[in-house]
């Protein structure tokens, strides 16, 4: 059965009803949309799980609380999922936020795994006022993202990567690059 998943991330005076990316085939649709305020996500939630999304997926900003928020705002129709980071890529990730807090200027990837997705034509780099961008992309698989993983790493500060079925299978894109330089950020669902 074709999944119709969204992946949420914060980005300043984002909309959140307009998609970053939209990734559509047999295998169901992935939409990427960003709130402006971690406050608007809730809301966001509630709408899309009442508008028929079965799966919603939250950056690693979000954290604990804020994923703990939007499984209530799912009423228990879909499953949340968060990106949360393991322990080898603890520094890298406490690196980046505290070079995010003082202003610098960062490059950060979402990787999607959805099956059927072409890392060529599912990509949009969303580039920052301050300097930096937002890389979105679509691939097949592990092993795809693993690849783009690698050859991107020298350019990102960040990697976050949704549509997996749980930690484990982030192992291939976490030997693709040094974590402790460039964390890679894992989905672990809730309901």
């Amino acid at each position: 059965m074709p999944k119709d998943r969204v992946v949420i991330y914060e980005e300043t005076g984002a909309d959140p009803e307009t998609d970053v990316l939209v990734i559509q085939n047999a295998s169901g649709r992935t939409r990427v949309r960003a709130v402006g305020d971690p406050a608007q996500m809730a809301e966001l939630v509630t709408g899309l799980v009442g508008e028929g999304v079965d799966q919603v997926e939250l950056c690693g900003g979000f954290g604990a609380l804020w994923h703990a928020e939007a499984v209530r705002a799912s009423g228990g129709r879909a499953p949340v999922g968060a990106i949360y980071y393991g322990f080898e890529s603890l520094t890298g990730v406490a690196s980046f936020k505290a070079r995010y807090e003082a202003g610098e200027a960062l490059s950060e990837a979402f990787i999607i795994v959805h099956e059927g997705a072409d890392p060529e034509a599912d990509r949009v780099v969303l580039d920052k006022d301050g300097g930096g961008s937002t890389t979105v992309v679509g691939v097949p698989d592990a092993a795809a993202a693993a690849e783009v993983a690698g050859k991107m790493a020298a350019d990102l500060h960040l990697i976050e990567l949704f549509g997996t079925p749980g930690p484990y299978a982030a192992e291939p894109v976490i030997r693709a690059v040094d974590p402790a330089a460039l964390p890679v950020g894992v989905i672990a669902h809730g309901r």
